[in-house]
């Protein structure tokens, strides 16, 4: 059976009505089952792609173990991670959509509250992990010279918003002899995004975070450190922090690090992972500088 019969199997939700209707008690909890039901529906369409998405993912990660891959083969698999993760993100928008109207609704009970939360947290984490599937089946860099200072002060501003983090500092060591670098400025953001997000999770409020920067004339590459204070990573789990879904977090999905190393790699540079001098993590990336 094809992907869209499969979909299709599911009804087309109920319209769902404003959050400004007033309605009586009996249609209120009428209206709340009707939209539980809608949920439930959506909740199967989604298992359903999830189950492809991961299939797809699956066959990726499995050529990328083979010196010698089929390009063809990697080129349909992508495609397929990507329709798929395009095709999902319209049932959790209206997942989403629904559970927050559901939320808006009067004389909820706590556990039906408290479930209806949850849904809508998971469409947002679901909507993320797809975001970061699209970003890997991406090829291809829109090559730009590149400020790399600006950079890493504007993706420290995206992910401190993003973490809600208070009383983090941030230590800048900033070479003034680093060069101007050809690179993707989009792709290099995500890098040291994810990597400050990292920081940013691991170091206690009022905690710590450097970046420093570097540029070593001899080998023409720039090299970036970010730095933080908080517990470190053990050496045991170290050596797999770069593969997919592999997280020291319970929340984490574990493809952060592993989009970072892809990315790095398109710009043939390195990176690594090392205990800080006075303790935390140290994540080191190295750049070659492409000139025009």
């Amino acid at each position: 059976m094809k992907i869209e019969d499969k979909l299709m199997e599911t009804e087309k939700p109920n319209p769902v009505p404003s959050s400004r209707e007033k309605l009586s008690g009996e249609e209120n909890i009428l209206r709340l089952r009707v939209l539980e039901e809608e949920l439930r529906k959506y909740k199967a369409k989604c298992d359903l792609l999830m189950g492809y998405v991961n299939e797809a993912a699956g066959v990726i990660l499995k050529m990328e173990t083979h010196t010698q891959r089929a390009p063809r083969i990697e080129m349909m698999g992508k495609a397929m991670v990507a329709g798929l993760a395009h095709d999902l993100r319209n049932p959790l928008a209206v997942i989403h959509s629904c559970a927050q109207t559901c939320l808006e609704a009067e004389n909820l009970s706590g556990s039906l509250r408290k479930d209806l939360e949850m849904i809508q947290e998971s469409s947002h984490r679901a909507n993320s992990l797809l975001a970061q599937f699209l970003d890997f089946v991406k090829s291809g860099l829109d090559r730009q010279s590149t400020d790399l200072h600006e950079l890493l002060l504007r993706a420290w501003e995206v992910a401190r918003l993003g973490a809600k983090s208070t009383g983090v500092t941030l230590e800048t060591r900033l070479s003034p002899a680093l060069p101007l670098i050809l690179a993707d400025p989009e792709k290099l953001e995500r890098v040291f995004v994810n990597l400050f997000l990292n920081a940013l999770q691991a170091v206690a409020p009022g905690g710590r975070i450097a970046v420093q920067t570097q540029f070593h004339a001899q080998e023409d590459l720039v090299q970036v450190d970010v730095i933080d204070d908080g517990p470190g990573i053990p050496l045991s789990r170290r050596n797999r922090l770069f593969e997919p879904f592999s997280s020291t977090r319970k929340d984490g999905v574990g493809l952060g690090l592993f989009l970072c190393q892809a990315f790095v790699r398109d710009h043939s540079g390195e990176i690594a992972i090392d205990s800080g001098e006075a303790g935390g993590t140290k994540v080191t990336v190295k750049l070659p500088v492409a000139r025009e």
